[in-house]
């Protein structure tokens, strides 16, 4: 959990680990919590309908490139991991959908300011466990968005307790440290320059992942 943007720049910088990653999804628990963001993040964008251009980053194997590609919209993927974008460009082959792809990180991303219609910054931010690293990514997403940011967001501090406590039953034991609140978090994007529109669960009060809906205040 203690990641830092140093390390997150090398993490699947591996042919092995990227192949690893890119199938991480794609059975078992983890399929399941595949389907459930893929659900939350169409309807998202569903109702984005002046949104054309998106930064995906950390676009990782290209998971959503098919769900951020829809309605003809242009997916732009980044990773810092060009081991990893080579399974995001089979995706979007496969997908039929009108992608690009760079080798990037999110704290220094090639674009000028307003770039793109909408970044998508998905399971990378709760890995930063430090507020000024996760603020330098979310002034850089501030700044290559025209309007919109949705930002995914772990609330393992709400139901604390009880998380804990059934995941030591599992035989883990969670380290939050450094893990804001939510009303945290949401400070934390104001001050760089978000306001947050909408809150989305992406499954029930138990589940800790949802996702921000945020615009450029």
């Amino acid at each position: 959990m203690n990641r830092t943007i140093e390390t997150y720049r090398r993490r699947l910088q591996d042919p092995e680990r990227a192949r690893n990653y890119a199938q991480r999804f794609e059975r078992g628990e983890r399929k399941r919590i595949d389907r459930r963001e893929q659900r939350a993040v169409r309807a998202i964008f569903s109702r984005l309908t002046d949104c054309r251009t998106i930064l995906d980053v950390p676009s990782g194997a290209g998971r959503f490139v098919a769900s951020l590609g829809g309605n003809a919209r242009r997916v732009l993927e980044m990773d810092a991991a060009f081991e990893i974008l080579e399974f995001a460009q089979k995706r979007a082959r496969a997908a039929g959908v009108c992608a690009s792809f760079a080798q990037a990180d999110a704290s220094r991303l090639p674009l000028g300011g307003n770039s793109v219609d909408a970044v998508f910054c998905n399971r990378l931010l709760h890995h930063l466990t430090k507020a000024e690293e996760r603020a330098i990514v979310l002034r850089e997403l501030h700044r290559v968005t025209r309007r919109y940011a949705i930002v995914s967001f772990f609330d393992y501090l709400g139901f604390g307790g009880l998380r804990k406590l059934l995941k030591a039953v599992r035989g883990r034991k969670p380290v939050y440290d450094g893990q804001p609140t939510l009303q945290e978090f949401s400070a934390e994007l104001g001050r760089c320059g978000f306001a947050v529109k909408k809150v989305i669960a992406t499954g029930g009060p138990w589940v800790s992942q949802k996702y921000c809906l945020l615009e450029k205040a």
